[in-house]
Formats: structure tokens, C-alpha cells, sequence
């Protein structure tokens, strides 16, 4: 609700047309950096959300019910996929790169340590290459 105490119509995300599970609202221009291009006909200027179920195969949606599965975009979801999977998409870092200075080479013991010796979460293009847009 808004300070008026109505609803508030952008705050209000729409489930997954497959899952029925929460979303999380996206950029348009995440989706049509990382849809692929056979699919990148079908965007379109409409709000789109990206479902964040790990066990549904929906990738984005939007609220009128149109959907991609995960096949459709360029880059894996980190939450729907098992290891090795991205942490960090500007960098291409994956959680077995960070397990392997953590554990292996016993070089991190920080988030510093992780980024200074990786480059992990150092990029600025997570617009338009992390799946959520973050």
C-alpha cells in the first residue's frame, strides 16, 4: 500500500504463470541482454520477472502470463542449476572457483580476500549479464 493506504499497483508482483511461486521483478534490458536470440523476437515492452523457484524451469515471465523456460536465456540461473554454478556473472567466477581458494588454498578468510584474490563481485555489468539484473 501506498501512503494513502491504496494499492499499490508496481508493488504488487504476479506469481509464476508454472509454479504459482513468488518472482522478483527484472529489467527489460537483463531479459534482452540474455534471452537467446532464436526467443529475442518474443520480447517485448512489457514488465518482466524473473521466477525464483529452483525447481521450476521458468526462467522470466510477465504479469500477462507469457513465459521463457530456462533454455531461452544465454547464461545459467544460479539457484536452478547444481555446482559449479556462477557467483559472480561479470567476472565469470563460480562457486567451485571461490571453494577452491577457501578451502584448497587456504588463501581467504574475507569477502576482501575473495574478491582481491578472484575478482569476485568486483563487476559492473550485472544489468545486463546476472539473470536478476543485481
Amino acid at each position: 500500500m501506498n501512503a494513502n493506504g491504496k494499492m499499490d499497483t508496481f508493488s504488487i508482483i504476479p506469481p509464476c504463470p508454472n509454479c504459482n511461486n513468488p518472482g522478483q521483478q527484472v529489467n527489460i534490458k537483463t531479459v534482452r541482454s540474455l534471452i537467446n536470440e532464436a526467443m529475442a523476437y518474443y520480447v517485448a515492452e512489457l514488465q518482466c520477472f524473473i521466477c525464483m523457484s529452483p525447481d521450476c524451469r521458468t526462467s522470466y515471465y510477465t504479469k500477462e502470463g507469457s513465459y521463457f523456460d530456462n533454455d531461452a536465456i544465454t547464461v545459467p540461473i544460479w539457484f536452478k542449476e547444481q555446482s559449479p554454478v556462477p557467483i559472480c556473472y561479470c567476472k565469470n567466477i563460480r562457486d567451485e572457483d571461490i571453494l577452491e581458494h577457501v578451502s584448497k588454498r587456504k588463501c581467504c578468510t574475507s569477502i576482501e580476500d575473495i574478491q582481491n584474490h578472484t575478482g569476485a563481485n568486483t563487476g559492473k555489468e550485472c544489468l545486463t549479464r546476472n539473470p536478476t539484473g543485481k
